[in-house]
């Protein structure tokens, strides 16, 4: 009797064996890819060389200047004959005979000078000081420093980007950018500066001419985007790296700003959302934890869900921590965030810890779903966040859709592959998982309905080639070991209840931009 349950045993479990190899013979590419990629976590290079070529899906969280590495800002600033004053801010032309400024053409030929102004452009090599006691405040300081060279190379910098992002196997990219009429700013704040209600803003700012700024703006947007097509010849038999990254942009709003001001932007980039296709959504950038952020955080949640009922809408939320801004600052930023500004994503999302009822808020997020677009470079350089702290574990544990993105890369001097590596250094995270968050920004993107799929259908075959290509470079052996092992690991690493992302609902179909 014994020897009859002993060979049962052994039949069910060599059954189970067999059935599991049937199914994961299915998916042997990935199996073997998954199974290499456990291989190489413990070699960081390898790891890194890996991740570069793996298919990432999409950035959604990016800003274009910020994105742009210091180099290219000092070449095009060289080219325009711009200067720079002893602080590392590069100046326009007519402020170049002011007392202590240096031509950035000098630093081209100074190596001395040129190590500096890297520096001052970016976080490479930074050290706190008296003048600069913080990452966050150097971070935050680079973007003036850049902005008389970045305000007018829209297109270059677009160009680069796009570049780079095809060179890393990204598909698709979503830039922050500025667009508002920047003549009619103070005069639109002005005039809708008597009403106290927002209907009667609105209604005052039309009146003013909105419609007219968003048309010249339409067009120039429209220009711009033809020259980058241009710039990379898609349009040609033999088109330049670049033109297989699909591009949108989103409006950014500066948050630390007075009321109306904060109004007029917005109100200014839901127009034109509305009329130009390829701008598909709205964000408030700016420090999170600035005086007028903080205290205006409420009236500017009500301003988004006022205006901006019918448009897309990413935020940065919860970028702060303890110690940075007073306790209860920590408490609803997130929450506000999606229940009155109606966000579909949360950018950052860092002090989810500190929200009343964190719970409950992370279950809202799952079932609505929020997507958070982590951004673990910004977090360690901005906040030092990082590791244990960082809540994005927390965020997996629970369901909440999640989405790496770069942030600010030229800054920071990263890549997106590195937020791929730091997910798999830091938080133990598997081929299956990283594949699956790299989809998420296709699936949880401000793409139209039939767009989405057009991009994820692609982004499937990106995935199925590279892991072809993966399975083909190793011995038979070594295969058939993956897929044995495979099949004795139950359940798979990546399928674990808290690994596993949830599938979103359709979202607002927009009309068909038609172009890439």
């Amino acid at each position: 009797m014994r020897r009859r349950v002993v060979l049962a045993v052994v039949f069910l479990a060599a059954f189970i064996l067999l059935f599991r190899l049937i199914l994961l013979a299915g998916e042997f590419d990935t199996v073997v890819t998954a199974a290499r990629f456990v291989a190489a976590r413990d070699n960081h290079t390898t790891l890194r060389a890996f991740l570069y070529r793996m298919p990432k899906g999409g950035d959604l969280h990016t800003h274009l200047a910020g994105a742009v590495y210091a180099e290219r800002f000092l070449a095009w600033a060289a080219q325009e004959n711009l200067c720079v004053d002893l602080q590392s801010v590069v100046l326009p032309k007519p402020q170049c005979d002011r007392t202590g400024t240096v031509p950035v053409a000098d630093a081209m030929r100074d190596q001395k000078l040129y190590d500096p102004l890297v520096n001052a452009l970016s976080m490479r090599d930074f050290l706190p000081s008296s003048a600069m006691p913080s990452g966050h405040d150097e971070f935050f300081a680079t973007f003036d420093r850049f902005d008389a060279v970045s305000g007018s190379h829209f297109v270059d910098m677009t160009v680069d980007q796009l570049k780079r992002y095809e060179a890393e196997n990204v598909q698709y990219v979503e830039f922050m950018v500025s667009a508002w009429c920047r003549s009619e700013r103070a005069r639109f704040a002005q005039a809708i500066g008597e009403a106290t209600e927002d209907a009667a803003k609105l209604a005052a700012l039309e009146a003013s001419g909105l419609a007219d700024c968003v048309a010249t703006k339409r067009n120039d947007l429209a220009a711009a985007i033809g020259k980058v097509r241009t710039e990379l010849d898609c349009d040609a038999s033999a088109p330049q790296p670049g033109c297989s990254v699909t591009f949108r942009y989103i409006v950014q709003i500066f948050r630390d700003n007075p009321p109306d001001d904060v109004f007029v932007q917005t109100a200014t980039a839901v127009a034109l959302i509305r009329a130009e296709p390829r701008l598909v959504g709205l964000n408030l950038v700016g420090p999170e934890d600035y005086l007028v952020a903080r205290r205006d955080y409420t009236r500017q949640m009500q301003i988004i869900r006022f205006l901006a009922g019918d448009v897309p809408v990413a935020l940065h939320a919860g970028e702060l921590w303890l110690g940075l801004v007073p306790p209860a600052d920590l408490s609803f930023h997130i929450r506000q965030g999606i229940e009155i500004a109606g966000a579909r994503r949360i950018g950052h999302g860092v002090s989810i810890a500190f929200e009343r009822d964190a719970a409950g808020l992370l279950a809202q997020m799952r079932a609505r779903p929020v997507v958070v677009e982590v951004n673990l470079t910004s977090g360690d350089v901005i906040l030092g966040v990082r590791g244990k702290d960082h809540p994005f574990p927390a965020y997996l544990a629970a369901g909440v859709p999640v989405v790496l993105s770069s942030d600010d890369a030229g800054i920071s001097r990263i890549d997106l592959t590195n937020e791929y590596f730091r997910a798999a250094r830091d938080y133990g995270l598997g081929y299956r998982q990283l594949k699956a968050i790299a989809g998420n920004a296709l699936r949880y993107s401000f793409l139209d309905e039939e767009q989405k799929r057009a991009e994820l259908e692609r982004f499937e075959a990106s995935c199925a080639q590279f892991e072809r290509a993966v399975a083909a470079a190793q011995s038979p052996l070594e295969n058939a070991v993956a897929l044995i092992k495979a099949a004795l690991t139950l359940p798979p690493e990546d399928d674990a209840p808290g690994n596993r992302l949830p599938v979103p609902p359709a979202s607002r179909a927009r009309p068909a931009a038609g172009w890439r």
